[in-house]
């Protein structure tokens, strides 16, 4: 079943990863870098292709997202003939220069978490033409539908779909691009963009920071794919609750934008090039990023804090040693701080979403949210029985290495503990301070600690094989394995050392699938499963909604109510449905027909909505709605008992009528 849409997905890896791949390169990025660095440059390309577009008045497609790539890769060739001059150029950065051993020890792990990531994403969604059967999959499946018809995925255009403002639709221009193609219908195109984003996007994110802050030991990178790949709260959880996409996509790339910019600050092994070239990767990057969603963006500056005060210790005290003057103190260290204090603090007070959307409560005490957040399984998940204790190893090690990684340190802090603030605080304003940015939702929290916890196992194995390496004299077994020093002996001890090296990494691999990860696969599958009585569009529903090509004209509007999955009508069944999403405006001709569909034999104005808004159609999937609640319109309730409708098509409880009372 899967297997014969794997072309598909093939050709969705590579409009995915080739624009950013030859930005990257321009860059002069080389090897596992310039590969890794692609999905984050590829989705900045496709947002501002998405946002230029109505512009210029042109339809967003493969052919403006590939102008934007070469027209950017051209700019980034000019950038990258500025080098910088003095101690600096000669030094070695972990992004910019190639390292084939530490590339395949990089690729191995990425490859690795890859493979799992998408045997689970797999498994969790079922079947290939599934759809997540919650809330927000109404919106996000019609959106596609919506930036198909129209040629307009731009986050200030995509809000028109359901009359409102603007909407961070990185998400959105991402799939619609998978869909276009792929050839694929909205289900698959989704579906297939999951699948890229968990087992391509991820994995190559995480590694690539693993290796800019470890540097290419094999150990620490091939753990790092393993852990990766080895917790429920990402990417798993993201395809689960919500159902949140935008998150998914923006988590993804986030990996790529926390090592460029810990590579831009100095805080990776060796001398960093502060060029041009490194600055406008890291823009680009940012610009997905922000538009995917911004609430991830917030999670990168978070990620920024405790860079920033670790440059401005070591900044300050190498002015000391030096013995500057206070102008040099001012210039180059008070001057960009308070800067960056100020744009932090304007970014966190007003880049946040309304207050009526961060509704969300804590869920349980804060003892049991502290423990939640330090073993990484939040929400109610399953201990992480591999990465776990392996986490508390990489807390160790940020402590051992004096301050290069106490940031690292730093950041797990800072996020468990607006883990801990979030599920078990009361509310208050301090909590809606501090977690309203993330709208008050712990499941958006949680799905950012388990880039940290990748981090900190790469961190911690890293610091634990070079422990090893010294109490073993740097023997010969453990230095490829630890160090990826090419000391190579007699044929057999090298196979010996390959066969343990494969034991440990399978049995590493082996219990890391257990816990969490395999608790959340079963967890959101149950979101998936089409049957009698899901939640948002069941079996007879479905094939309800696959019949209105053959029964509902192309330029009619469907009434329906949106809880009930009806509102699918437009992705499913490519007919519109008068609302988009659960919670769309709608006119007050749909309104008077919402509101007054039972008197339509009686009251001319009912049949005046009708007619102004081609609404002749009227589909009713009952009672059921996706959050168990009751919003049926008065106007649809009892439409079996309604004189002035007639039913044409029915699938068991699914039915469809025509509005009769109005002529054609």
């Amino acid at each position: 079943m899967w297997m014969s849409v794997l072309p598909q997905v093939l050709i969705a890896c590579a409009v995915l990863v080739l624009p950013g791949l030859i930005i990257s390169i321009a860059l002069r990025f080389r090897g596992f870098s310039a590969l890794a660095l692609a999905p984050a440059l590829t989705v900045g390309v496709v947002v501002i292709t998405s946002t230029l577009a109505p512009f210029l008045n042109v339809r967003f497609g493969l052919l403006p997202v590939a102008v934007v790539a070469v027209a950017l890769s051209l700019l980034g060739l000019w950038a990258a003939r500025f080098r910088p001059s003095g101690p600096a150029a000669t030094g070695l950065n972990p992004l910019r220069v190639p390292d084939v051993r530490g590339d395949l020890a990089a690729l191995a792990g990425a490859v690795i978490a890859g493979g799992l990531l998408a045997v689970h994403t797999v498994h969790l969604i079922g079947s290939p033409q599934a759809i997540s059967q919650t809330y927000d999959a109404v919106f996000h499946l019609n959106s596609v539908r919506f930036a198909l018809d129209t040629g307009q995925a731009s986050s200030l255009t995509l809000g028109a779909m359901t009359d409102g403002g603007a909407y961070p639709a990185g998400w959105n221009a991402v799939a619609t691009l998978v869909a276009m193609a792929t050839g694929a219908s909205v289900p698959l195109a989704v579906n297939i963009t999951s699948i890229v984003l968990a087992a391509v996007f991820w994995p190559l994110g995480c590694l690539l920071l693993a290796r800019s802050v470890v540097g290419g030991r094999p150990a620490a990178l091939v753990a790092a794919g393993i852990a990766a790949a080895s917790l429920g709260a990402f990417p798993l959880l993201m395809m689960d609750f919500g159902v949140l996409y935008p998150n998914l996509l923006a988590i993804s790339v986030l990996p790529s934008s926390v090592a460029l910019a810990a590579a831009c600050a100095g805080l990776t092994p060796g001398l960093v090039r502060r060029d041009l070239a490194s600055t406008l990767a890291l823009l680009l990057a940012l610009t997905g990023l922000i538009v995917a969603h911004p609430t991830t963006f917030m999670a990168w500056l978070t990620w920024t804090l405790p860079m920033v005060v670790t440059l401005v210790w070591c900044s300050a005290a190498a002015l000391r040693r030096k013995q500057a003057r206070a102008r040099s103190y001012v210039l180059r260290l008070a001057l960009p701080v308070a800067g960056y204090a100020v744009a932090f603090d304007l970014l966190w007070t007003n880049l946040r979403p309304p207050p009526e959307a961060s509704f969300w409560g804590p869920y349980q005490s804060i003892p049991k949210a502290i423990g939640e957040a330090i073993t990484i399984s939040p929400d109610g998940l399953a201990l992480a029985w591999l990465v776990a204790p392996l986490v508390f190893l990489g807390l160790w090690a940020c402590f051992q290495d004096r301050w290069q990684r106490v940031w690292i340190a730093a950041v797990f802090a800072l996020f468990t503990y607006l883990f801990v603030v979030v599920s078990g605080f009361t509310k208050s304003e301090t909590r809606d301070l501090l977690t309203g940015v993330w709208y008050n939702d712990s499941y958006r929290i949680a799905a950012l600690l388990p880039l940290i916890a990748v981090l900190l196992v790469a961190v911690g194995i890293d610091w634990a094989g070079r422990r090893i390496l010294a109490m073993r004299g740097r023997s010969k077994a453990l230095a490829v394995a630890l160090d990826g020093s090419p000391r190579w002996g007699r044929a057999g001890t090298a196979a010996y050392r390959t066969a343990g090296i494969a034991a440990v990494v399978l049995a590493a691999i082996a219990l890391g699938q257990q816990g969490g990860l395999e608790l959340e696969v079963e967890q959101g599958s149950r979101n998936y499963r089409l049957a009698a009585d899901s939640p948002l569009v069941s079996t007879d529903e479905l094939q309800l909604m696959k019949r209105l090509p053959q029964t509902v004209p192309e330029n009619a509007l469907l009434i329906d109510n949106p809880y009930t999955g009806a509102a699918l009508s437009y992705a499913l069944g490519e007919r519109k449905s008068a609302q988009l999403h659960v919670m769309s405006y709608v006119s007050p001709e749909v309104k008077r027909i919402y509101d007054s569909m039972g008197n339509v034999t009686t009251d001319a104005s009912v049949c005046q909505a009708v007619r102004a808004a081609n609404a002749y159609y009227i589909l009713d999937f009952g009672p059921v709605e996706v959050h168990g609640g009751d919003h049926t319109p008065a106007g649809l309730r009892n439409l079996a008992a309604n004189p002035g409708v007639q039913l044409i098509d029915s699938q068991g409880e699914a039915k469809l009528y025509k509005v009769t009372a109005c002529g054609n």
